[in-house]
C-alpha cells in the first residue's frame, strides 16, 4: 500500500480500507471526529487547569514533566499526564463512542481506557525523541494503542508527530529489560510521515510504531489529548495498575535520597 498521510471519511465504525490501512501501516488518521466547538470546549479546560491548579506544576510532581525551550534551554511546561481526573471534559472524551467504536472495530472487543496524557507543546518547546509507546514491563499490553485528538492544528512548524509507517510489524525494536529506549532514525526502513491534523481530528497509532515530534518553532500552541487503551481481553481496565506502575519506574530512575521528594498531585 502506498505511503501517504491518508485521511479517511469522517465514521465512527471503520471501513474494511480502514482497519486494513490501519493494520498495514500502523496509523489512521481520521478527520472531523469532534466539532471545533467541542474541541475548544476541552481547550478552554485544560487552559483553565492551568490557571487554578498552577499548585500542580513543579518539578516534584510525577504528574507533570517539562521541556527544555529550544532557543533558551530553559525548562517549560508541557505535560499533565493524566489529566482526566483534573478535568471532567477530558474524562467525557476517553468514554466518548466516536472514539470507542473506532477501537472496537480494530479490536473486534471493548477498549479498555490505559492512560491518558494532554501535550500542551508550547512555542519553542523541544520536540520528543524517536520511540515506540511499548515498553518491556512484565503483562505491558501489546494491543495498547493511542488516539491522538488534535485541539490545535498539527502541521510541520508547530511541532508535528511523525510516524515510520508499517514498522510496528516488527514488533518491539528494543530490549525488553523493562527500560526506555531510543530509537535511531538512521535504522528505520521507511520514510517517516507528519500527522497533519486539524482540531477535532484523530490520529490511532500503535503501540509498535516508531514515532517522534520536532521542536515547535512556532508563536502557536500545539495543544494533543493523548489517550490510550487496550484490548478488554489483553489485560481488562489497568489505569489505576498503569500509573502505579508507572510512577513506581519513574522514582527508581532517580537517586534514593532524592525519591522521597516525588510525590502525585
Amino acid at each position: 500500500m502506498a505511503m501517504t498521510n491518508r485521511r479517511s471519511s469522517p465514521i465512527c465504525s471503520p471501513s474494511n480500507t480502514q482497519i486494513d490501512f490501519y493494520r498495514s501501516e500502523g496509523y489512521l488518521i481520521v478527520p472531523s471526529v469532534f466539532s471545533r466547538t467541542e474541541v475548544d470546549h476541552l481547550g478552554n479546560d485544560v487552559v483553565r487547569i492551568c490557571n487554578q491548579r498552577s499548585d500542580l506544576i513543579h518539578a516534584n510532581n510525577l504528574r507533570v514533566r517539562f521541556k527544555n525551550n529550544v532557543a533558551t534551554q530553559e525548562p517549560v511546561f508541557e505535560v499533565f499526564d493524566p489529566i482526566s481526573d483534573l478535568s471532567l471534559v477530558a474524562k467525557e472524551m476517553t468514554e466518548d463512542p466516536r472514539i470507542l467504536d473506532v477501537l472496537l472495530g480494530f479490536y473486534g472487543e471493548p477498549a479498555c481506557l490505559f492512560k491518558d496524557k494532554l501535550i500542551y507543546k508550547p512555542p519553542g518547546a523541544d520536540g520528543a525523541a524517536l520511540h515506540q509507546d511499548w515498553i518491556g514491563w512484565p503483562g505491558f499490553p501489546e494491543s495498547f494503542l493511542t488516539v491522538l485528538v488534535a485541539i490545535d492544528p498539527f502541521t510541520i512548524d508547530v511541532g508535528a508527530t511523525f510516524v515510520y509507517p508499517r514498522l510496528h510489524s516488527e514488533g518491539y525494536l528494543s530490549p525488553k529489560d523493562g527500560s526506555h529506549y531510543q530509537l535511531e532514525h538512521s535504522n528505520m526502513r521507511t520514510k517517516s510521515v507528519p500527522l497533519i491534523l486539524e482540531p477535532g481530528d484523530i490520529a490511532v497509532f500503535s503501540c509498535f510504531t516508531p514515532h517522534y515530534s520536532e521542536p515547535n518553532r512556532s508563536r502557536k500552541w500545539r495543544r494533543g489529548y493523548f489517550i490510550s487503551y487496550n484490548a478488554l481481553s489483553d489485560g481488562g481496565p489497568q489505569f489505576d495498575q498503569h500509573y502505579s506502575e508507572f510512577h513506581d519506574w519513574i522514582r527508581g530512575r532517580y537517586p534514593a535520597e532524592r525519591r522521597k521528594e516525588l510525590v502525585f498531585e
